[in-house]
């Protein structure tokens, strides 16, 4: 296929005359346009593979801010087409890293030349980017510990998985607390040590104690590098514990071939089935005999893998792929598997087999449905709770603002309801309210949500309607319906709705405003009659005062030091011994007083000064954490919040690794914490969050359940610590659903091996619940409320909360 060219010029002729030169050379003209916003704008739908370019192109954008953006976001080589080469004009252009320079005028072979060139050098490029991203998946998929050792300082440094193997953070490797040898089973830690110091080449196999106090085995390989006066020994840690517990029970291969759980399948080198498992029949249905010398993609796999995949396959130097695929069984139902393909060489090197393994995965989607029913459904009635309305309402608000268009909040109350549960019972209560949801379901378009929010309120997010009249005739529709007669047992008998409306963005910014709004709307229409519809009336004037004046206070409390950190200690409810704090932002304004920090955070966050904020929070808290050091306390984990905004920015791990030089702070002292949400709404979030985990940081999720989780995300990233979150616990241990999802939320994590922490513990009652499911950590009022550091210093000292003596 041609090469497909953009071309950024404002002189119109020049540009014609430039795309008939481009097309004569065999060049497709995907696009022309005489501005870089345009150019911009059309960039994912041309999809061009080089975008010619201009420099001076008149008002607006010049070209090599255009190049900025398009270098930045995607990826498209530039090459400038213009008439200026004087230095100033250079170096503008250097800062966009262009892949060629033309000046005008040109010849045709120099504009051929240059685009051959340049459209060479980024399909090099792309293809080292390919071969770097095989290699990260190389050593995620061998899950590999990787170490290095420095005999004469006893220096050790890890990446990959070995904390995972073994079960803890090593920082020496011998002689010291959370010493990698400590890991060691005590019989075999001698003769690796010994190995370890004398042999130049290390190879062993041997025991390991698990964190649960079982036996595990690890394969350690080592070698020593002498460079210069310098001696180092690197190593490779993988756990082989599976492994050795098969041989120890099995003793031939072929047991093992024959009790796994996972179906296996092996094919000769035509993908021509030669060998089954016992497993492969349970899990299919089939008999080994009724598929021999057939090809899976034929009777196994919903969809066939793509002519390329096995040459591909054979091409790495690795020889295997693993994903999720979907897979059938013998009568045609589909399940989800996990499934690795091998291929097997010998040793010439020649291919002689294809091993494929699955595992049936669908009890992991099915934990992943009802951990997400549970979290965001209303058990009676079966619409979203208050936690899918939190997650939808925001989504919908952030969807708004980027498209510009209005959103409407709708807070039904229904009228004497509270009658009909006094005279009839709850029983046909709940039949009343099963039945009001129905109708207002029913009435909804597709796009709309609906939500009980609890009793006989109920609200609806309505997106996209264009005038207030059409807000009015849903709400008079759903009035309508709420009023249709109902039977009760015995009993028919109507009832009426009194409606509230708020519109985003014109009656609140934000959902807490919404929600306030849509309810004092409605308790104006109830006040008026009760069976009717208001709109919220907010005075703007008002509003947007009182906007300007919290974002001009928070750019003096920046100036003046006004803001401070107050620190929620974090409790080990095994012992009750204080093993963290998280710190936490307050405002103290001169005139307001003590301002909430969910009034004037989502203030900083739309006016970009969260950047700054954010920055000043983390240097504070670092400076603090090791203030406490100093002073002679035992190191803490110092947790702070890092918002969806600070996530995005491309120098936040370059900031961190900042702050943790400028403070002296270990990095293992500090805990990051990011929510659900950051995460899935930023793009490339599991590689920022992989250089974050690179600095030796620790990362934990905040307000866990309340995000849409997807466990399959989860699992790929690099995740020490889940907080759950407040919501959940408040209702604990009387709310079955909150019990249930919370429960579902502590197997999850001790499946995965990550540390727990429950947030917004208040009464002894939550606190023995969370105890007896095994929760590691807590913070709550019950324990403290946030404090300013000197407040904590007698918690400092005892190190003990006092009602867990």
């Amino acid at each position: 296929m041609n090469p497909r060219i953009m071309i950024v010029e404002d002189e119109r002729i020049v540009a014609l005359d430039l795309k008939h030169s481009l097309e004569f050379l065999g060049y497709q003209a995907v696009g022309v346009h005489a501005s870089g916003e345009d150019a911009i704008a059309h960039i994912p739908t041309q999809q061009p593979d080089l975008v010619l370019m201009d420099i001076n192109l008149g008002p607006g954008m010049d070209g090599t801010e255009a190049a900025l953006v398009i270098n930045a976001e995607h990826k498209v080589p530039i090459v400038f087409l213009t008439a200026y080469a004087e230095e100033k004009t250079l170096s503008r252009a250097e800062r966009s890293m262009p892949y060629g320079y033309l000046l005008k005028p040109y010849e045709l072979r120099e504009l051929d030349a240059t685009l051959r060139m340049a459209l060479a050098r980024r399909q090099a490029e792309l293809e080292v980017e390919h071969a770097e991203e095989r290699l990260r998946l190389a050593m995620d998929a061998a899950a590999l510990g990787v170490w290095e050792w420095d005999p004469q300082s006893d220096d050790f440094q890890w990446q990959g998985h070995l904390e995972g193997i073994l079960g803890g953070r090593p920082r020496f490797l011998r002689g010291e607390q959370d010493a990698f040898l400590d890991f060691i089973h005590e019989e075999d830690r001698p003769a690796v040590a010994a190995q370890l110091a004398e042999n130049d080449v290390v190879s062993s196999t041997v025991r390991m104690r698990q964190p649960d106090g079982s036996l595990g085995w690890i394969e350690l390989y080592a070698k020593r590098y002498a460079e210069h006066d310098r001696t180092r020994v690197i190593g490779v840690v993988r756990d082989v514990t599976e492994r050795h517990r098969n041989e120890e029970r099995l003793r031939q291969a072929n047991v093992v071939f024959q009790t796994t759980g996972e179906g296996v399948l092996i094919t000769d080198p035509q993908h021509r089935v030669i060998a089954t498992n016992p497993a492969f029949s349970l899990l299919t249905g089939y008999a080994a005999e009724d598929i021999y010398g057939f090809d899976p993609d034929n009777f196994l796999h919903a969809r066939r893998h793509s002519d390329h995949f096995y040459p591909r396959l054979l091409e790495t130097r690795q020889g295997y792929w693993h994903g999720e695929v979907t897979c059938l069984r013998r009568d045609g139902t589909p399940f989800p598997a996990w499934e690795h393909v091998c291929a097997v060489r010998d040793e010439r090197g020649e291919l002689r087999n294809f091993i494929i393994t699955f595992s049936d995965i669908s009890e992991i989607r099915q934990a992943e449905e009802q951990i997400n029913h549970l979290a965001y459904h209303d058990a009676l009635t079966g619409l979203g709770n208050r936690h899918q309305l939190a997650a939808r309402l925001d989504t919908e608000l952030e969807r708004a603002q980027l498209s510009r268009q209005p959103v409407a909040v709708m807070f039904i109350d229904l009228d004497g309801f509270k009658l009909v549960n006094d005279t009839l019972g709850h029983a046909a209560g709940d039949i009343l309210l099963q039945t009001v949801a129905r109708r207002i379901k029913g009435s909804l378009r597709r796009t709309d949500i609906a939500i009980r929010l609890g009793g006989d309120e109920f609200v609806v997010i309505v997106p996209d309607a264009r005038r207030l009249e059409d807000y009015a005739a849903l709400a008079e529709k759903l009035l309508e319906a709420v009023r249709e007669v109902i039977e009760l047992r015995d009993e028919r008998l109507s009832i009426s709705a009194s409606i509230g409306i708020a519109v985003f963005p014109d009656n609140g910014t934000d959902s807490q405003t919404l929600l306030k709004s849509a309810d004092n709307a409605m308790y104006d229409a109830k006040m008026r009659g009760r069976n009717r519809v208001a709109f919220y009336s907010p005075d703007m004037a008002e509003r947007a005062h009182e906007r300007m004046a919290m974002e001009q206070g928070l750019m003096q409390a920046l100036k003046t030091d006004a803001l401070h950190l107050h620190y929620q200690p974090v409790i080990s409810l095994a012992d009750g011994k204080l093993v963290g704090v998280e710190a936490l932002l307050r405002w103290h304004h001169p005139e307001l007083g003590q301002v909430p920090p969910a009034r004037f955070i989502p203030v900083a966050e739309e006016s970009g000064l969260i950047d700054r904020i954010g920055a000043w929070v983390l240097r504070q808290a670092c400076r603090q954490a090791l203030a406490w050091q100093q002073a002679g306390h035992p190191p803490l984990r110092m947790a702070v919040n890092v918002s969806v905004r600070q996530l995005a920015q491309d120098h936040l791990v370059e900031n961190v690794a900042a702050v943790l030089a400028e403070t002296g702070l270990a990095p293992e002292c500090l805990e990051l914490e990011i929510t659900e949400t950051a995460i899935q709404s930023i793009e490339h979030s599991r590689e920022r969050l992989r250089q974050l985990k690179a600095l030796g940081v620790m990362l934990a999720i905040d307000d866990f359940g309340t995000g849409f989780s997807s466990l399959s995300l989860l699992k790929h990233l690099p995740i020490d610590r889940i907080k759950i979150d407040r919501s959940f616990v408040m209702g604990l241990p009387d709310d079955g659903n909150d019990a249930a999802i919370t429960q579902a939320i502590i197997a999850l994590a001790q499946n995965l091996k990550m540390a727990l922490t429950a947030e917004g513990i208040e009464s002894p009652e939550q606190l023995t619940f969370l105890q007896r499911q095994g929760v590691e950590d807590a913070q709550g009022y019950l324990f403290s409320r946030p404090q300013p550091p000197q407040a904590l210093e007698s918690l400092l000292h005892t190190r003990q909360w006092q009602s867990m003596q």
